[in-house]
């Protein structure tokens, strides 16, 4: 695979597909319908690439979301955790 990732789940069910080239979030999808992001991580594991691929659905600015995200998982603010998959 040649990107790494990081799944978050929020208090409202919705799941955090973060994509990530190093430390760099280069796509970024959520979704409360966790199917459509289970499939994302799954075609992601199969070798699929988000950016040559042109991946739809994800976040225009994925660096920002995922830095959110995380400051949300550190604070424990928004009910907001990391899903070990």
């Amino acid at each position: 695979m040649k990107y790494n990732y990081q799944l978050f789940e929020d208090n409202a069910g919705g799941l955090h597909l973060a994509v990530l080239d190093g430390e760099t979030c280069v796509y970024y999808f959520c979704s409360n319908h966790c199917e459509l992001v289970m499939d994302t991580l799954a075609e992601l594991k199969r070798g699929g690439d988000p950016l040559e691929d042109e991946w739809e659905g994800g976040e225009p600015n994925p660096e920002e979301c995922y830095r959110e995200i995380l400051y949300f998982v550190e604070e424990r603010m928004g009910g907001a955790w990391e899903v070990e998959v």
